[in-house]
């Protein structure tokens, strides 16, 4: 499936069988998340009523109740990670090899420091990296894998985000060798200065800053180049309106790099994409949010035509 048009019957077909099972086991998560509440504070009142002396057999009490409470914690880790399981299974799996079945996924896995270092798009310094929801496919001829990746950095002074968001790597020429990076303006991530300790982490690239001689995405981005030949047969004039196009359309910051044969893009997102929504694992809006979410990076390939530089 390559667009939306078949939402209702892939919804019908693919996502309602499971989702009576999803909601008791939602239901079981929250009503043993209620019970460990519950517990924990009848083992505080039962431990004060039994310090101010008002309960004498106070103690007993408390530990029996603390005892439940332990075993709520259990009970309720238990089902919410099965809970979690299944939806990443039944309902995300479902969508991502309704639309490409083909595609691997892997929940819990993400994409590799390795290559978010090696795309240069977030070149400060990082002390933490996550993420999930990876998943790879071969689409037009492109090879690509995404993820979802959390990367910020915390001192004693505080904790400062980087980057969260989607993260997307594709295979294109293997001949091109140089790196070409695509910041919003304003925001290249080169620092001022060699002493700047945001940015010792990796080495200076040897790049300079060029101009598209297009006036609307010069105002909005920031090109810097080590090969001048290279950054123009990737940045043709239809490349450059696509990446305008798709900008405009998301309304947020994505940038690009294309380095050592391959393209990188970060479309940031405060949101988890592909995470269970408060209204209901079964909610038809909050659905047709993750297939629009997985159809995104799909819509970039096309949009790009990634294939004219493999």
């Amino acid at each position: 499936m390559e667009d939306a048009e078949d939402f209702e019957k892939f919804y019908s077909s693919k996502i309602q069988p499971y989702l009576d099972g999803l909601g008791k086991e939602a239901s079981s998560a929250y009503n043993w998340k209620l019970f460990t509440l519950f517990t924990a504070i009848g083992t505080f009142v039962f431990f004060l009523l039994n310090y101010l002396k008002i309960l004498p057999s106070g103690n007993i009490l408390a530990v029996t109740s603390l005892l439940m409470c332990i075993i709520g914690v259990y009970f309720t880790t238990k089902y919410a990670d099965r809970f979690l399981d299944d939806f990443k299974e039944k309902i995300i799996g479902q969508i991502i090899t309704c639309i490409h079945p083909q595609a691997i996924y892997k929940p819990m896995g993400f994409v590799s420091k390795k290559e978010y270092k090696a795309s240069g798009l977030f070149r400060r310094r990082f002390t933490k990296f996550d993420g999930d929801d990876y998943w790879q496919a071969v689409y037009n001829g492109i090879a690509f894998h995404c993820s979802e990746i959390n990367s910020w950095y915390q001192d004693t002074a505080g904790s400062e985000r980087i980057f969260k968001g989607l993260f997307f790597v594709a295979g294109i020429n293997s001949s091109f060798t140089g790196g070409t990076y695509l910041w919003s303006k304003g925001d290249a991530q080169l620092p001022a200065s060699i002493a700047d300790e945001r940015y010792r982490m990796y080495p200076l690239p040897q790049v300079k800053k060029m101009k598209t001689n297009h006036t609307e995405f010069d105002k909005t981005y920031s090109v810097y180049t080590s090969n001048s030949d290279e950054a123009s047969l990737i940045l043709s004039c239809n490349m450059i309106e696509h990446i305008l196009v798709i900008k405009n359309k998301l309304q947020k910051d994505i940038v690009f790099s294309f380095v050592a044969g391959k393209c990188y893009i970060a479309v940031p997102f405060e949101e988890d994409l592909l995470e269970p929504s408060r209204k209901g694992a079964g909610n038809k809006e909050e659905i047709k949010k993750y297939f629009y979410s997985v159809l995104l990076v799909f819509n970039i390939i096309n949009k790009l035509e990634l294939y004219r530089l493999a």
